[in-house]
């Protein structure tokens, strides 16, 4: 018999990954709507934007006005707001929009970490690493991509991963989290990358984002569970993508997941019924195609 947790964390992605790769941009008010939307529907922890140049992504050129928006209804029902960082302004723009929670992006893929940031992984380090250093008072999670592999080709060498974990937890960051970012890995491989790192790092710190894009993403959630690992990332809809790496598709669909675990007797907190209405609302009010196979079969109904 299988020893499963009783409940397991999803932090909502949608927001952020969801909508950083939407075909027209989305209005400020809508998104404040839908967040709030998500947060009634069970999320406790939302990537809500991401501090980068509106240049590069234009999607988040309001993260400051989202983030306002939506702050003190996410205070009053109990859900943590976390923004996404690439440099030192950016956690700086986090911390003045009345954030406590950032995630910092460091690729072990030097291929993509160089698309994504256009820097080495060397200098994305030492940034990093200077960053923690002035961000007292804010809980830091420092997000890998491509832990389980390279959309590019590149060796992703398992030294070179738990070298940066090591250095990351020295510094103080408060969580890890592992990336599947073009959603290429197997669940066979999954569970090997997995066991071998559990020998370097508490899984109690550790969490996982899965991409979809080979039809892989429920099973490797699944197997990720077994492995004991109890805080998933996942995206209404299934919506989202990384604009570095061609043909990648969304996230797991948090309705999917919340459905995968519930069934198998694992709490999530949210209500799976509220969750597809608002992403199929959602999907039709910003025109955006919803892969999930809830959204999916409710919307064949």
């Amino acid at each position: 018999m299988l020893n499963l947790p009783d409940r397991v964390e999803i932090m909502e992605v949608c927001p952020r990954d969801g909508w950083q790769n939407h075909k027209t941009l989305i209005p400020t008010e809508t998104k404040i709507k839908y967040i709030k939307r998500m947060i009634d529907c069970g999320a406790r922890k939302m990537d809500v934007t991401s501090f980068v140049s509106p240049k590069a992504v234009p999607q988040m050129a309001d993260a400051f006005d989202v983030v306002a928006g939506v702050q003190a209804y996410a205070e009053e029902k109990g859900c943590l707001l976390s923004g996404l960082a690439l440099n030192q302004k950016g956690v700086d723009n986090a911390r003045k929009a009345g954030l406590s929670d950032v995630s910092f992006v460091l690729s072990v893929s030097e291929e993509h970490n160089l698309r994504n940031s256009k820097r080495t992984i060397k200098e994305s380090l030492e940034t990093f690493l200077a960053l923690a250093e002035s961000a007292e008072g804010l809980a830091i999670t420092l997000a890998l991509p491509c832990v389980f592999g390279s959309p590019f080709g590149d060796e992703i060498p398992m030294k070179r991963v738990t070298d940066i974990i090591d250095k990351a937890f020295a510094a103080g960051v408060t969580e890890i989290g592992l990336g599947d970012t073009a959603g290429i890995s197997t669940p066979g491989h999954t569970r090997e990358v997995l066991r071998h790192l559990s020998g370097f790092m508490d899984f109690d710190h550790v969490s996982i984002h899965l991409h979809d894009t080979r039809g892989m993403g429920l099973a490797n959630a699944y197997v990720t569970l077994e492995e004991g690992i109890t805080k998933f990332d996942a995206s209404m809809g299934a919506m989202g993508g990384c604009p570095f790496v061609p043909g990648a598709k969304g996230n797991i669909g948090t309705e999917d997941l919340i459905n995968m675990f519930e069934q198998m007797g694992v709490a999530t907190g949210y209500d799976l019924q509220m969750v597809i209405e608002t992403a199929v609302e959602m999907g039709r009010e910003i025109d955006a195609e919803l892969v999930s196979s809830m959204t999916r079969l409710c919307a064949q109904k």
